[in-house]
């Protein structure tokens, strides 16, 4: 009775949620119901008829989950996925709640499961998952995760104790930190990365060399990065001696070797083997699924990108996806809420949403919309609620100098928008350039409002503050309900 009446009470919860103009009820509804009966959300993704998968990991596990969903629709498989990305357990426990029937029998027969980094540990236990995906570990919210050994390290321990050998871990073997997480478990592996250089054919392993950034090939190249201070592990966490590296993509992912141990990356068994990269349109890959290659199209920019379309093809090839629906999924695909998300306006006007809310996540962003080579209207804006972070010293880690020259004009937003005018100022920008408006929405609007028709604003957010004006353009009517796909 008491596993009902906790689904009862979560479905009531969430619909007075809707009425009362709070959204879809992504989390409280799942918090009351676990206090009525503990193990709501386990004895429901139990009954699941295919199980369920979990993604984790500080950026891409919204898009890689929505990538994977695509797949699996057009596959004819029925989901449960949390697709607001409430990613605690109370907001897994709300999407269960939401599609299980009055007396608890699911309706869905997958569950695909969006995780924080933080909440896997807890979460993997109680759901079981068939596989769960681990996208990369990079700075995000000290104040709330410590250093990304310590999350690495917890995560490791959770994985070993709740994963059996019929479960398989899909990692991103370019991370070292995610790498390290099969050591010890039980579970499969199945590893997946990049392995292409510049154009669309593949770029052998013995000639990935770095050189100046660009490969020894002219003009820089979007493949590889010489930026070694942004890199966020740098030591091996066997004898804590220097990687090295033949080539490293951003931050810390790449082709990395500890001289002093010999730990090293592993060859992936899915991997990007050549990219073709259209500045913010989109791209073309080539993926090696086990041997057997795959041309796909994806409306989506940048080279993380490419690793959350790999990641997207690994995890579907594990659960038995042909190739051929693979390609054409992938192919489908459209942006996952403010993930370079195209908001139209007025005048054929158009808003490109791009979240960036840590470090690395702005600085791959800057770096895909410097590479478009086209001078936008560009709004950036920096919250600090506790969602976020509340500690912003991090944005002078973030490249902006390589920012400087490409917008048309800067408007710097959001609870923080000084501190963000300040960066801009040391980066290089005029100081006589930058239009300071704390408030988002207004803030885009004095950005379109120097756009012509048919021009395209880019609009750079931290996590709350896309959240904030997203919400916003929503009740304008000008955005889709945010937990609607």
């Amino acid at each position: 009775m008491r596993y009902v009446l906790a689904i009862w009470t979560g479905k009531l919860v969430a619909f007075a949620s809707r009425l009362l103009g709070r959204g879809g009820g992504t989390s409280l509804p799942g918090l009351i119901a676990l206090r009525l009966c503990h193990d709501v959300d386990a004895r429901l993704a139990r009954k699941l008829p295919r199980g369920c998968v979990l993604i984790t990991g500080t950026n891409g596990k919204t898009t890689t989950a929505k990538m994977v969903a695509t797949i699996l629709r057009r596959a004819g498989w029925r989901l449960v996925r949390n697709v607001s990305g409430a990613n605690l357990r109370r907001g897994v426990a709300s999407t269960l709640i939401a599609d299980a029937t009055l007396f608890g029998r699911p309706r869905g027969e997958f569950g695909l499961f969006e995780a924080d980094e933080a909440a896997v540990r807890e979460i993997v236990g109680l759901l079981a998952p068939r596989a769960v995906v681990v996208t990369n570990f990079f700075r995000d919210q000290l104040d709330r995760y410590g250093e990304l050994d310590t999350t690495a390290r917890r995560m490791n321990e959770a994985f070993r104790s709740a994963l059996g050998s019929d479960a398989v871990l899909v990692l991103n073997l370019d991370d070292p930190l995610v790498q390290g997480l099969a050591e010890g478990c039980a579970a499969q592996v199945l590893g997946y990365g990049i392995e292409a250089g510049v154009g669309t054919e593949p770029f052998p392993r013995e000639h990935n060399r770095l050189s100046s950034g660009n490969g020894g090939k002219g003009a820089p190249s979007p493949f590889h990065t010489d930026d070694a201070q942004a890199a966020d592990t740098k030591n091996c966490p066997r004898c804590g001696a220097d990687y090295e590296y033949s080539v490293r993509r951003f931050a810390h992912l790449g082709d990395y070797r500890c001289p002093a141990c010999g730990y090293a990356r592993s060859r992936p068994e899915v991997a990007a083997v050549g990219i073709d990269l259209h500045g913010t349109d989109g791209m073309d890959i080539t993926l090696d699924l086990r041997g057997h290659a795959l041309d796909v199209s994806v409306q989506m920019p940048g080279l993380y990108n490419v690793y959350n379309a790999t990641a997207a093809a690994a995890l579907c090839t594990t659960l038995g996806i042909g190739q051929e629906v693979i390609a054409e999924g992938l192919s489908s695909f459209s942006a996952a809420f403010g993930r370079v998300e195209r908001i139209g306006f007025q005048d054929g006007k158009t808003a490109l949403l791009l979240l960036a809310k840590n470090p690395t996540g702005f600085n791959e962003v800057i770096r895909t919309v410097s590479a478009a080579g086209e001078r936008r209207h560009t709004l950036l804006a920096l919250n600090d609620n506790i969602a976020d972070g509340r500690d912003v010293s991090w944005i002078w880690d973030v490249d902006f100098e390589r920012l400087v020259g490409t917008p048309a004009s800067v408007v710097a937003s959001g609870i923080r928008a000084h501190d963000m005018a300040l960066r801009l100022k040391y980066a290089g920008f005029d100081q006589d350039s930058i239009h300071i408006e704390p408030d988002t929405r207004r803030a885009l609007q004095v950005a379109l409002d120097r756009a012509a028709p048919g021009e395209t604003v880019n609009a750079l957010l931290t996590y709350t503050a896309l959240l904030d004006l997203r919400g916003r353009l929503e009740r304008e009517g000008l955005a889709p309900r945010f937990w609607e796909e």
